[in-house]
């Protein structure tokens, strides 16, 4: 059951979204702004995955920013989308669910420079994971974004950025289009467009050095929207970093190898017995370089026993594609044949 939604009021007046779940020390997420929905959320099987997991031994806040999911979308202080008032929105967040001084914060994406500029005003945050983060919009979004004031033109801007980051966030899989359709349910046309806007603009790097909590820069080696180089100038700006890129295309944590992602995360806060699966999974020889993130995949799939047709439709491939990616494989790995390939996937973890 999807945990029950709570609500706290920021400075400027704004009704934020807030909910909980799971026990132990204080994680808090801050969202990818402004794709969050706290009602919709738990329908992305992924997302419902990762968030629970990460449960497992921490108590985790989850919410919405202003202008999005179930917080307050009406109004000019609910479309601020300046950094202050994000800010202002995590505030609020964290005085009414009384979280620990000392927590660690999780942020996503556009998430990051509010996550980070917090940790420099309160130094007494312990750690700060920062999936796909970035201290400075412009290395992200060196385009403006026009803003069109016809209705129609805006919902066909709208329909073209959702659909493209739907795409890049699930490296085309086959939920790309159930989170298409949430990321429509996350804010309005307008909405989107403010954030794009806003988000452009801003730049953390001078608060950087005050950052006194450990940080992980996370994210995915291979995907096509986030620059490794981004990863590694904002890992060396901040005192107490270090970059972990993970194998695959998908930009999303929900997407992709999900528990292996989630677990990166938990281990690096130190929660439990994430630490120990980190530790096994690092005990486990490496992977060929020569193998791509996409054979990984497929590999995977094998492992468990599914067809080549059924790979096929699992990864959104033709079955000649499969087969190809196989032919592929199998000399990378040294195998002959499946059951080869299978044992060669069960010594490496992938299954």
């Amino acid at each position: 059951m999807p945990p029950a939604i709570r609500y706290a009021t920021t400075a400027d007046g704004v009704r934020i979204a807030f909910s909980e779940l799971g026990a132990g020390p204080d994680v808090v997420c801050v969202p990818p702004l402004p794709l969050s929905h706290l009602g919709e959320v738990w329908q992305l099987p992924g997302a419902a995955r990762w968030y629970e997991r990460l449960a497992r031994s921490a108590r985790v806040i989850l919410y919405d920013a202003r202008g999005s999911g179930l917080s307050d979308r009406e109004g000019a202080a609910a479309a601020d989308c300046t950094l202050e008032a994000m800010l202002r929105d995590l505030e609020a967040v964290m005085r009414s669910a009384e979280v620990s001084a000392d927590c660690s914060l999780v942020a996503f994406f556009n998430g990051a420079p509010v996550a980070l500029e917090y940790a420099a005003r309160h130094p007494e945050v312990s750690a700060i994971a920062l999936w796909g983060g970035f201290a400075r919009g412009l290395d992200l979004y060196p385009l403006a974004p026009a803003v069109p004031r016809e209705a129609a033109v805006i919902e066909a801007q709208r329909h073209a950025l959702v659909e493209a980051a739907a795409r890049t966030w699930t490296a085309d899989a086959t939920d790309a289009r159930q989170t298409a359709d949430y990321f429509r349910a996350c804010a309005s046309a307008e909405s989107l467009l403010g954030y794009a806007s806003a988000v452009r603009g801003w730049d953390v790097t001078p608060s950087l050095p005050r950052v006194e909590a450990r940080a992980l820069v996370i994210q995915r080696r291979d995907t096509a929207a986030q620059n490794p180089e981004v990863a590694r100038r904002l890992t060396a700006a901040l005192p107490h970093a270090e970059l972990r890129l993970l194998p695959g295309e998908a930009a999303s944590p929900f997407a992709g190898d999900i528990e292996g992602g989630v677990d990166a995360v938990a281990a690096f806060l130190g929660l439990g017995p994430a630490r120990a699966a980190e530790a096994e999974a690092a005990s486990r020889p490496a992977l060929p370089e020569s193998v791509t993130a996409r054979e990984v995949e497929v590999l995977a799939l094998l492992a468990r026993g599914l067809s080549n047709k059924e790979m096929a439709a699992r990864l959104s491939l033709s079955i000649n594609t499969v087969e190809r990616h196989l032919t592929h494989l199998y000399p990378k790995i040294g195998a002959r044949g499946r059951t080869e390939a299978t044992a060669f996937a069960i010594r490496h973890g992938l299954a």
